[in-house]
């Protein structure tokens, strides 16, 4: 990834400011953005550092595992590898521990998606990806 526009004279053809990491710093949508923002989330919380992986069984193109660390934030992650937009359909796994069992509601940190209303709480039952879109979802430790 070229740093700005000015390194352009070594690529062929002209560069866009959303092909840089200036550009994409400076644009809170960016893939760039998203990736840091990620990345900071993730060194800040247990379950995402050293917690246990479960994937879940789900829909066709769909890939799902949650991350539970003891008694720390329990995260979903969704991905919809399709060209379509489909539900989640999650199913219930027996190897997922009941201390990581998924709720009826999540709260959305992440979507790769623009439009999705981070911090919004969303019905398990009811989600439904974009295309190409992924998700991280959290729910709390319940004893």
């Amino acid at each position: 990834m070229l740093w700005d526009e000015s390194s352009s004279l070594n690529t062929s053809g002209p560069v866009s400011s959303n092909m840089t990491v200036k550009g994409q710093s400076e644009d809170p949508g960016s893939l760039l953005t998203l990736f840091r923002r990620l990345s900071d989330h993730r060194g800040k919380e247990r379950s995402l550092l050293h917690g246990d992986f479960h994937v879940l069984p789900s829909g066709p193109n769909l890939f799902s595992y949650v991350r539970h660390w003891d008694q720390n934030e329990r995260y979903l992650v969704v991905l919809n590898f399709g060209d379509v937009g489909q539900p989640a359909r999650l199913e219930a796994s027996s190897s997922l521990p009941a201390s990581a069992s998924l709720p009826a509601r999540l709260d959305l940190l992440f979507s790769t998606q623009p439009g999705r209303e981070e911090g919004a709480s969303l019905e398990l039952e009811r989600l439904k990806l974009e295309p190409h879109e992924g998700l991280l979802l959290s729910f709390p430790y319940v004893a």
